[in-house]
């Protein structure tokens, strides 16, 4: 049985840790505007871990504005978009223009609790989690496996930084997190490593990570 993450933390804790994490990430952040547009390439990269993948319901966690729903967009049948600002849900409405495919989700940061089991197909996230603490991860990953359908696959990009806590400090942001910490963390919560991949980012050698996973 996966071991409860509410055994470790509380939910006050991990409300603080998820609003340390995205509170800033407001749509008129810079980091918006200088991303969207070298998303394309990064795409040629994300592409070859979601073949197999089954796209009929994806969930994008932390979606901000939109650039990896802009893709998705381009294979899901159903899109769950999920951030903890409402205003970034907001500015993905306006952009997106309601497509009924798609489902708006402003959450709390650390559960998915809007999200009915057994519904997402692909589980996935792209440069986001790699902010997130570790309390909150292995929480967003109890729920990744509550909300993936038996066979489901998850996409996460996480970090791959030890040398410090505090993200605000870290290089590029990253949160404390590990490749092995992640999968253990993973296994505990009954999901199935598949593959992780170590990455540079940034110019700073092996800091992140892109794990795959699945619900058996």
């Amino acid at each position: 049985m996966p071991d409860s993450p509410t055994a470790l933390v509380t939910e006050a804790r991990l409300d603080a840790a998820a609003r340390h994490a995205g509170d800033l990430w407001l749509p008129e952040h810079p980091y918006f505007d200088a991303a969207e547009p070298e998303f394309d390439t990064l795409w040629r990269c994300i592409a070859p871990f979601l073949e197999g993948a089954d796209f009929a319901c994806v969930l994008d966690l932390a979606t901000g504005r939109g650039r990896n729903a802009r893709k998705l967009l381009e294979v899901a049948q159903r899109l769950i978009l999920v951030d903890i600002r409402p205003e970034n849900i907001a500015f993905c409405r306006r952009r997106f223009q309601d497509d009924p495919r798609i489902t708006f989700v402003a959450n709390n940061g650390y559960d998915l609790r809007d999200v009915p089991d057994a519904s997402v197909t692909l589980f996935y996230s792209f440069d986001a989690m790699v902010h997130f603490d570790s309390d909150v991860v292995r929480a967003y990953l109890a729920e990744a496996r509550r909300v993936m359908a038996p066979g489901a696959r998850a996409f996460l990009h996480h970090s791959n930084h030890t040398g410090g806590e505090d993200w605000l400090e870290a290089p590029h942001c990253r949160a404390f997190m590990s490749k092995a910490l992640f999968a253990l963390y993973a296994r505990k919560e009954g999901l199935r490593v598949l593959r992780q991949d170590v990455m540079d980012w940034g110019g700073v050698p092996q800091l992140d990570c892109i794990s795959l996973l699945q619900r058996d």
